[in-house]
């Protein structure tokens, strides 16, 4: 019978950016997320007589289908099992043209149905090793609520989870300044920056926010969580400028003022970006209508807000 998991996409709080091996997808520094609520793929996989690929109900070839059939070899030759057909169905549930990357939510998923299918019994670390071959993120949607990936030297690296019930009462806007192709890959823009002379200081940064953003999250301390968050994009973002490129856009930066104008009004509210120009924000539940509000004002059209908060870690299932 055929295998269904669900897995949703995270938010690095600090920044998953560098590798130290391409192929196992070996982080350089720790990064640390929240698995969100709003945002996932639904991913339904079965045996065939040969490989398809279906995406939102369209049959899909090329580089895409290429991508998720060889991290599916990887996986058959991870467990030592023969190759098989598969048919793969899965669809986002992450808006379209919004700048939002699925590929942590459908790696994840794709990793727990293929374990479901092939009746692996796989302890939530070793999903976790097998779902970071396919995206690194993946590694982290394993589980809900907070979760951190420490750096690794070995083909076990893996994350952990921190909290997966959080009471903190986070919620997470997403401004979308629409889409379009990035000229600079995330994988390119993580070459380019190991060859600043500031990635080493990168790194020993992200390390010293994942502890400070671990103690945070135990004290329930939203306003210092929101601090180490932002500080560790604006270093990313450093980092990028260093090497002479950059992702931010001017409604990037402007959505950086207005986190820092609501903290002016008593507002806590945080600015986050990933290797692109759409922006988050992060502000507590109560707070969230006053600060839509703030971005409607400021930003009017310009900006398209989707509203999140903690989700769950990854499920899957066999289908009756």
């Amino acid at each position: 019978m055929p295998s269904f998991a669900r897995a949703h996409t995270n938010l690095a709080l600090v920044k998953y950016w560098g590798k130290e091996d391409e192929a196992l997808r070996l982080p350089s520094a720790p990064s640390l997320s929240v698995t969100l609520d709003a945002f996932y793929t639904d991913t339904r996989l079965s045996k065939a007589d040969t490989n398809e690929f279906v995406l939102d109900g369209k049959k899909v070839a090329g580089p895409e289908a290429d991508r998720v059939f060889s991290y599916l070899s990887r996986l058959f030759s991870l467990f030592s099992l023969p190759k098989e057909g598969l048919l793969v169905e899965s669809r986002n549930f992450v808006p379209k043209s919004a700048g939002f990357a699925s590929s942590a939510s459908a790696f994840c998923a794709l990793a727990a149905a293929f374990a479901e299918e092939f009746g692996l019994d796989l302890t939530r670390k070793e999903l976790s090793i097998a779902a970071r071959l396919g995206s690194g993120s993946a590694s982290r949607s394993v589980y809900g609520g907070f979760a951190e990936w420490k750096e690794g030297g070995t083909g076990e690296s893996f994350a952990f989870p921190l909290d997966e019930n959080p009471s903190m009462g986070i919620s997470v806007l997403f401004l979308s300044f629409g889409g379009g192709e990035k000229e600079i890959s995330s994988t390119e823009g993580m070459r380019r920056s190991k060859f600043s002379p500031f990635f080493p200081v990168w790194r020993q940064e992200c390390r010293k926010a994942c502890g400070e953003a671990e103690s945070a999250i135990k004290a329930g301390d939203f306003e210092k969580l929101g601090e180490v968050a932002e500080k560790n994009a604006c270093q990313m973002h450093a980092l990028a400028l260093s090497c002479g490129f950059s992702y931010l856009s001017g409604l990037s930066l402007e959505a950086l003022r207005l986190a820092q104008n609501l903290r002016k009004g008593s507002v806590p509210c945080y600015w986050s970006c990933d290797a692109g120009k759409n922006a988050a924000l992060l502000c507590q539940k109560g707070d969230a209508g006053r600060v839509k509000q703030a971005v409607r004002e400021a930003m009017g059209a310009g900006a398209r807000l989707f509203e999140a908060g903690p989700g769950k870690g990854v499920e899957a299932w066999r289908e009756v």
